[in-house]
Formats: C-alpha cells, sequence, structure tokens
C-alpha cells in the first residue's frame, strides 16, 4: 500500500514537473518572437519618420522621439522588446539566479518607461525639456540594470559554457565602452546599432536556452 501511494505520488509530481516545463517552453517562444518582431521594428522605424533622420548619426530613440512623424514603430518595437524581458525573467527562473531575474526585470520597466518619455526630437523642434531627461535617466538606469543582469548570468553559469560567458563579456564591454565613444563621435546611430545588435544576440541566446534546464532535469 505504501508503495503504491508513493508511486502515485511520483507520477504526480512528474505530470506537475511536465507541465511546468512546457509552460516555461511556451513563454520562450513567445519571447523569442517578441524579441524578433521588436527588432524588425527597430530595422523598418527609419522608413516610417522624416527623411532627414539618418540610421548612421541618429540614435534608436530618436525615430520614437517627441513629435516625430511614425514614431509608434520605434515605441512599439521598445514595448515588445520589455514584453520580452519579462517573459525571460520568468521562463528562465530555473536558469538564471534570483539577482539576474530582478536586474532583468527593472531593465524590462526601464524600457517602457523610455516609451512612456520619448526622447527630444533630433531636428531641435519644440519638446517637453522634463520628458526628455526622464528619458535619459531612464535610459542610463536601463543600460546599468543590463549589464548587472548580464554579468549575474555570466557568473552563475557553469564553467564549460565558455562561449556563452564570452558573449556574456563582450556585450557588457560594448553595453559599457560604446556609449562613452558615441560623445566624440559623429556615428552614433551606426555605433548604437552595433551595440542593441550585440544585446539582441545575447537576448536571443538566452531566450534559447530557457527551457533547457527544464528539459534536463526530466
Amino acid at each position: 500500500m505504501v508503495s503504491r501511494l508513493r508511486l502515485f505520488a511520483e507520477r504526480e509530481q512528474y505530470v506537475v514537473h511536465l507541465r511546468g516545463g512546457l509552460w516555461v517552453d511556451v513563454l520562450a517562444r513567445w519571447s523569442r518572437a517578441a524579441l524578433i518582431v521588436s527588432l524588425l521594428m527597430f530595422a523598418i522605424a527609419p522608413r516610417f519618420v522624416p527623411e532627414t533622420y539618418s540610421i548612421v548619426e541618429n540614435t534608436l530613440s530618436e525615430s520614437g522621439a517627441q513629435g516625430t512623424q511614425g514614431a509608434w514603430v520605434f515605441r512599439a518595437g521598445v514595448l515588445l522588446a520589455a514584453c520580452s524581458v519579462s517573459l525571460m525573467a520568468v521562463s528562465t527562473r530555473q536558469g538564471w539566479s534570483p539577482a539576474a531575474r530582478r536586474w532583468m526585470r527593472f531593465y524590462g520597466l526601464a524600457l517602457v518607461m523610455l516609451m512612456v518619455f520619448p526622447e527630444a526630437p533630433p531636428d531641435g523642434g519644440a519638446y517637453d525639456e522634463t520628458t526628455a531627461t526622464l528619458h535619459t535617466a531612464f535610459a542610463a538606469s536601463g543600460g546599468a540594470s543590463f549589464i548587472l543582469g548580464v554579468i549575474a548570468v555570466s557568473l552563475s553559469r557553469a564553467r564549460h559554457d565558455f562561449w556563452f560567458r564570452s558573449l556574456d563579456w563582450v556585450v557588457v564591454a560594448a553595453v559599457v565602452v560604446i556609449p562613452q565613444v558615441m560623445l566624440v563621435t559623429g556615428v552614433d546611430g551606426l555605433l548604437q546599432r552595433i551595440m542593441v545588435g550585440l544585446g539582441y544576440i545575447w537576448l536571443l541566446s538566452e531566450a534559447g536556452r530557457a527551457a533547457k534546464p527544464e528539459r534536463s532535469a526530466l
């Protein structure tokens, strides 16, 4: 009788675990889809803004600046990116440390705030200075939280994950160094797109690994 009860309990635990693994996998798939669509929206956003916008000189945020025609495309991409990061913080609960999840949730929140408080227009048109200042503040805090999140993920990786750990530190270096270089060059848009591209490579690689811990446990 005891053995039967134990077998029943183990089977129920397995079913719950399996359902949890499937749910994590669904979240991971949605996260990847949202990332890809947001990346596409960032890529096409310049086509919806005035022709004076340059992908070499103007930043991504300036394609969603205050009073800019077609700014909704960039802002929608930001919202999708924020949703993706939030989903990843849930779907990677067995792969990311609690600190990594906290920092990434804050990063997702900062992305939403970037959409709520747009950048000042690059053409010098009328804008709300407080909104632009808040945009800068959330951009800085979001970048810092992303860096800390990546570092937290890297520190929790197994030692044999050499390539993923290498990518972690390449991304951290890019997010730290590129904004400094942007201060002294006239190719802000190009440099920022390189930085964002590396960040997306990292996020997509993490979304792809999200459900693996659950599967290995089975």
